[in-house]
């Protein structure tokens, strides 16, 4: 593993979350510590990002490119009903390798 600053974003219909700092490389996943809203710790792996991330001209060490995830999610339809459904998640990731 190799250790990098990172930036991931994170795009929806109205809003935007980013999370950026220092996070490890491996051949092919980005692997970062994360916080959950309920203030635990957890490790965020991003896997198979790596092959999707190109070399940003004139920025040696510099990597940039877009992960997209599908997860299944369950719906509140009323009466104590849910409906599962998938739903695509973009991100865009820019990584730069720490000496």
């Amino acid at each position: 593993m190799k250790k990098v600053v990172y930036s991931v974003t994170r795009y929806r219909k109205d809003d935007i979350d980013k999370i950026s700092g220092l996070g490890y490389i491996t051949d092919t996943d980005l692997v970062i510590a994360c916080m959950s809203k309920a203030g635990k710790p957890y490790i965020r792996v991003f896997e198979d990002c790596v092959k999707n991330c190109h070399p940003i001209p004139d920025k040696q060490g510099e990597y940039k490119g877009a992960h997209y995830e599908i997860r299944e999610v369950q719906l509140d339809t009323g009466k104590d009903n849910y409906e599962t459904r998938e739903i695509e998640l973009n991100y865009n990731i820019w990584y730069k390798y720490v000496d």
